[in-house]
């Protein structure tokens, strides 16, 4: 059994630990641009990317491509896990002939997110797909996809007003509507329709506020994503007055582990319960090891 950080979908780290199947949570929880163009290592992403080409969104790439084409801003709402930051950006890629940029709420998010793009292509971020924050850049000559901060577009705008040889701009979790953002967007739209009006602008969250800003961008198409739905049973285990917290839930784990064949995730309040959860499961995964054998 080990102990680990996990990485959650916003960019953050949680303390998680490790056991067996079960991973524990602590939680509080057409223009000249758009034209098709196979990207490096495009074969290799295709390829890897059969297993991937199931997620949610993909149902939606033909209608947001149209969109792309036809509208200069467009707004994609898409639940957690539906591909819209790790699949979607590739496919965007192999339909826009100059570079994209990819904006991210958070560093660690920036950094992560481009991992995950250079790995379905097989490659190192710095090639096809690099990144760029503060005091850290993974970028180079061929790199045609760069996950940024928001900060770093700001920084970028001032030394190249017009964004020379950009395509698109996606605006990552906008929902989280900061300041930096908010800041991203009015400076991309007056790029847009005072220097550039061949830029593509793409605004992408979970859970995006489409009321205002369809009022802000009237003209810009709305497409939504819908998740996955899967069976959901709901069992209720009462505490007994004889066991401790962290025991009660380390048998309920145990007996949930023996009955179902899949993993499970453990949402506990914090790391303290996570340690102590941890250290009742591993005897009694142990004692059902030695029952087995």
């Amino acid at each position: 059994m080990s102990r680990r950080a996990t990485l959650s979908r916003s960019g953050s780290y949680w303390p998680a630990a490790r056991c067996r199947k079960t991973v524990f949570f602590a939680g509080s929880w057409c223009s000249p641009v758009f034209q098709k163009q196979e990207c490096y290592n495009a074969w290799q992403f295709k390829a890897r990317s059969r297993d991937v080409s199931s997620l949610p969104v993909s149902a939606v790439l033909p209608e947001l491509l149209v969109a792309l084409r036809d509208a200069p801003q467009v707004l994609l709402a898409a639940p957690t896990g539906a591909g819209k930051s790790t699949w979607l950006p590739l496919q965007l890629l192999q339909q826009f002939s100059g570079r994209i940029l990819l904006l991210e709420p958070r560093r660690l998010a920036a950094r992560n997110v481009a991992q995950r793009l250079a790995e379905l292509l097989g490659e190192e971020p710095g090639q096809t797909v690099g990144y760029r924050m503060r005091a850290e850049s993974r970028s180079g000559p061929t790199t045609r996809l760069e996950v940024i901060t928001e900060g770093i577009l700001t920084r970028m705008l001032q030394h190249d007003p017009m964004l020379e040889g950009v395509s698109l701009v996606i605006l990552d979790e906008f929902h989280e509507r900061s300041l930096q953002a908010d800041l991203a967007l009015a400076l991309l739209l007056d790029v847009q329709q005072g220097l550039r009006e061949d830029l593509k602008i793409l605004l992408m969250s979970a859970t995006l506020d489409n009321t205002r800003l369809q009022a802000m961008l009237p003209d810009a198409p709305s497409i939504c994503s819908e998740g996955r739905s899967f069976p959901v049973e709901r069992r209720y285990a009462s505490l007994s007055a004889s066991h401790r917290f962290e025991e009660a839930v380390a048998r309920q784990v145990s007996d949930l582990l023996r009955e179902e064949a899949g993993s499970l995730l453990l949402f506990l309040p914090g790391v303290a319960e996570i340690q102590r959860v941890q250290t009742q499961l591993a005897s009694l995964v142990a004692s059902d090891r030695s029952e087995e054998r």
